[in-house]
């Protein structure tokens, strides 16, 4: 357990800094893992372990899904859909109630085509808000409204880092499959679609309430209305996903038909995708795969570090200490699993996708002995982990929002206690899974 501890422990100290890293936190994981060398007398079996776990099944479907979503994911940034976002927020002649609703819909639409939490806060600070400010709408909704969409995006894409953990590290009884993305995500669309009615109820009622002065909305230099064509690409592999075609297929088909609109309607050319010149390589592909490089590195680090646990027999002793004193039937071990990630995303909330790495042994664990379905493990941990850091002050979610509304200019400064309870969405989230780990709605899957 020591070199485990050691990264996590790590890892908590520097978010409670604001200081993490992924590069660090890779060479933190390789310490840790050469510290361990040293605690234990079958060298030999150590690192077979180590190199194991670091290319499993698990380790390379997660970094091949990832890559491929950097890439996804900046083609669709190249193509102006952000710009296009804008355009559609500036068509309609809104008052500050509708603009903070606006502001959230349209960051959950580019998280969950995106798949990226942090790219999503960080487009709609230096778009969005600004554009909510002269509408008039409180700093504070407009702030919580980002973090609740990018939180939206983050718990439901299928092509999000956090839908690609839950799936692929939660395991079937026989050991020799894993859950798969399309079936996951579907299944916990019904807790999700729950949070996303309470959360616009909530944003109505909340923005009514607020009184200040209007101003009219100057035109936006960034507007670029073609960008939203860009969404049809997310619908088709949504769709895919959902009808359980491969993921791999099902992105490759996205990126296919959003070059295959965005050539035409000049949203980029070739060279911004790809560009060889003067011996260097450019573009939005080159830099999406570059975007994940390191957080590809980081799980397979981690990942090789849980396989010291679990092939050691200390995830045993834990989870049997659990089923000794706490578990005792199926709700139980929801409720423990609940609360494990619960504390994972407090105590690592800096990036949430670390903490879904770090506990999903456990997750995968405790819920296989307890007979509870890979698809409802996924849904605890793609929604749990989707809260804590969405909202805490300290977490990397809020402090990267205080950030861009710093580099937006828009005369506004926002601090990172405002928008503890203005995140609406991550707290309806949190609700609506306690409410079916006590009643067991959906626990039973075929």
């Amino acid at each position: 357990m020591v070199p485990f501890a050691l990264f996590v422990g790590t890892a908590i100290g520097l978010s409670f800094v604001g200081a993490v890293d992924i590069n660090l936190l890779v060479g933190v994981g390789i310490v840790a893992i050469l510290f361990g060398s040293f605690l234990t007398q079958e060298n030999d079996t150590y690192w077979e372990t180590i190199f194991d776990y670091m290319g499993s099944k698990t380790a390379m479907t997660a970094t091949l899904l990832w890559l491929m979503v950097g890439v996804y994911g900046n083609i669709l940034k190249e193509g102006h859909m952000v710009e296009g976002l804008v355009w559609a927020a500036h068509l309609f002649d809104i008052n500050a109630t509708g603009c903070t609703l606006v502001v959230f819909l349209f960051s959950g639409l580019f998280a969950i085509s995106t798949g990226s939490g942090f790219g999503t806060i960080s487009a709609m600070s230096l778009t969005l808000f600004p554009a909510g400010i002269m509408l008039g709408a409180s700093p504070a909704l407009l702030g919580g409204a980002i973090l609740s969409g990018a939180a939206l995006g983050d718990s439901i894409a299928p092509v999000s880092d956090t839908a690609v953990i839950a799936a692929t590290t939660q395991e079937y009884a026989d050991g020799k499959r894993v859950a798969d993305i399309g079936g996951s995500v579907k299944k916990r669309l019904p807790f999700v679609l729950a949070a996303l009615v309470v959360t616009f109820i909530t944003y109505s009622m909340a923005g009514g309430l607020h009184t200040a002065s209007l101003h009219p909305v100057q035109n936006s230099t960034a507007e670029h209305p073609q960008g939203l064509a860009l969404l049809i690409p997310t619908l088709v592999v949504i769709g895919l996903s959902f009808r359980k075609v491969n993921i791999f297929v099902s992105l490759a088909t996205g990126m296919a038909v959003a070059i295959g609109i965005g050539l035409p309607l000049h949203l980029f050319t070739l060279d911004s995708l790809v560009c060889i010149a003067d011996g260097k390589v450019s573009g939005a592909v080159v830099e999406g795969i570059g975007g994940m490089a390191n957080i590809c590195i980081l799980l397979m680090v981690v990942v090789s570090l849980s396989g010291l646990i679990i092939r050691s027999g200390c995830m045993e002793s834990i989870t049997g200490t659990l089923n000794a004193h706490v578990i005792r039937s199926p709700r139980s071990a929801e409720l423990t699993i609940f609360s494990l990630v619960s504390v994972a995303g407090i105590l690592i909330a800096a990036v949430n996708t670390i903490a879904s790495i770090c506990i999903a042994p456990f997750v995968n664990s405790i819920g296989k002995q307890h007979g509870l379905h890979p698809y409802r493990r996924a849904t605890l941990l793609a929604t749990v982990i989707c809260t804590f850091p969405f909202v805490l002050p300290y977490g990397g979610c809020v402090l990267l929002l205080q950030k861009g509304v710093e580099a937006s200019a828009c005369g506004v400064n926002i601090q990172a206690t405002d928008v503890f309870f203005t995140a609406f969405y991550p707290w309806a989230l949190l609700a609506m899974m306690l409410v079916g780990c006590l009643t067991g709605y959906q626990r039973n899957i075929p």
